[in-house]
């Protein structure tokens, strides 16, 4: 079936008007339609969570709320992600640093991404012969990954340097490998985190240990790379201008390692991340780790709220309640109260 055809602002107005029932009129709103945008506006608004679950809007001041609520949550949030991304980075950086004294990939790579090493099978007793056949797929699945990273440090690399990246020119031009805080400039937050999963235990461990992150939560040292994982949809759809308000962007179940730690952190038991809230409580979560002052932390969570209450004050309770649930303030009042401690 062909499409329709495309439609002016005009148009598209007399569609929102006649087919979805939005009282929209008068040049005021056709300017406050256009600079919002039909197609990345009212189409990534009119449902919550998936297209199957609609939003009836009966007014355009309801559409234009929702739309203004997830803006104001991306540039709240945008300085904080990409605070924690460059913290992490530098953070994992020293401890690789302090581990091999040297800023040679090569180097990391042989001494410190060898995690794979821990699930050889050599010399270890099996009950049966599908047990001895997982376990060396396992194995063999993690020198999988070890070498998928290598390779993709190099893509990345040539990619740069095709692109003209400035870093990547000024090594490679000079027939110099680049040095591993380059690399770590130029690999996506995804790609990050996927190196630090390939790092060894004891120097997980101590990336654990200088973030602060309580034993008891991290016995298996894999926290640092999962709460990376656990911030980088949010992080990737803020910096792409994506839909936010709904946590769409979740790519997969945040790890309940992550779930249990903040929990045991902050009181807070139920998150879901089907909801907002939830990551306010992750990022704040995240920045005590990163020792963030308590105003800093405070007025973040003061200016959540106040995007929140305008929601709740500019559209219908039950548009409300499908965005924002009903034990949204005793999170507020939980994660604040661990961010004063």
């Amino acid at each position: 079936m062909q499409n329709s055809n495309p439609k002016s602002i005009n148009g598209l107005m007399r569609y929102l008007r006649d087919v979805k029932g939005i009282e929209i009129s008068g040049s005021t709103q056709k300017r406050r339609l256009m600079n919002m945008g039909y197609y990345h506006g009212y189409k990534g608004y009119r449902y919550i969570h998936e297209p199957s679950k609609l939003v009836t809007y009966a007014k355009f001041e309801e559409l234009e709320a929702v739309y203004s609520f997830d803006a104001r949550l991306k540039a709240l949030f945008y300085p904080q992600v990409m605070f924690m991304e460059t913290a992490f980075k530098n953070y994992v950086l020293d401890v690789l640093l302090s581990s091999t004294n040297s800023e040679s990939f090569n180097e990391v790579y042989n001494v410190l991404l060898d995690n794979y090493r821990m699930f050889s099978p050599a010399g270890r007793n099996f009950n049966s012969e599908k047990q001895r056949k997982d376990a060396e797929n396992k194995y063999k699945n993690e020198i999988k990954n070890r070498l998928g990273l290598r390779n993709r440090i190099y893509n990345v690399q040539t990619k740069a340097y095709c692109n003209n990246n400035k870093i990547a020119e000024h090594y490679l031009k000079k027939d110099a490998n680049l040095p591993i805080w380059a690399i770590f400039e130029l690999l996506s937050l995804g790609e990050f985190g996927h190196f630090v999963s390939c790092l060894n235990y004891d120097c997980r461990k101590n990336i654990s240990n200088m973030l602060g992150i309580k034993q008891s939560d991290d016995s298996n040292a894999m926290m640092p790379q999962r709460l990376i994982y656990a911030i980088k949809d949010l992080r990737n759809s803020i910096a792409h201008n994506d839909v936010v308000f709904d946590c769409r962007f979740k790519s997969g179940k945040i790890d309940k390692q992550v779930i249990n730690a903040i929990g045991n952190a902050t009181g807070i038991k139920n998150l879901t991340f089907e909801e907002i809230t939830d990551y306010l409580v992750l990022v704040i979560y995240q920045l005590k780790l990163f020792k963030v002052n308590k105003t800093e932390m405070k007025q973040t969570i003061s200016r959540f709220e106040a995007i929140v209450e305008q929601l709740r004050s500019s559209v219908p309770t039950n548009l409300f309640n499908r965005i924002i649930y009903t034990n949204s303030r005793s999170k507020i009042q939980q994660i604040r109260a661990f961010a004063v401690k």
